[in-house]
């Protein structure tokens, strides 16, 4: 299943509904792609979504790791180990 590391976003389910109201399973899917990261000085490679990638373009290393800790509870579990590793 496709889920985005920062965020947590994942697969949307539904119906696609035609003109005569005839109903079909579809799948929304997250527009992820592949980004680096910069937390605690190790850099990581996590699959994000474009809406989380436009939040962490252009911040520096404190604003990156504000930001990380805000959406801890949907964090993949290699951020959240770079991100409370003590070094």
């Amino acid at each position: 299943m496709q889920r985005c590391e920062v965020f947590g976003k994942s697969t949307g389910h539904g119906n696609m509904v035609s003109h005569s109201h005839k109903s079909t399973k579809r799948i929304w899917r997250p527009n992820l792609q592949v980004m680096t990261l910069n937390v605690n000085g190790s850099e990581l490679k996590v699959r994000v979504c474009t809406k989380a990638m436009k939040t962490l373009k252009g911040k520096n290393v404190d604003q990156v790791r504000k930001i990380l800790l805000e959406n801890k509870e949907n964090l993949s579990p290699k951020i959240a180990k770079a991100l409370f590793s003590v070094k």
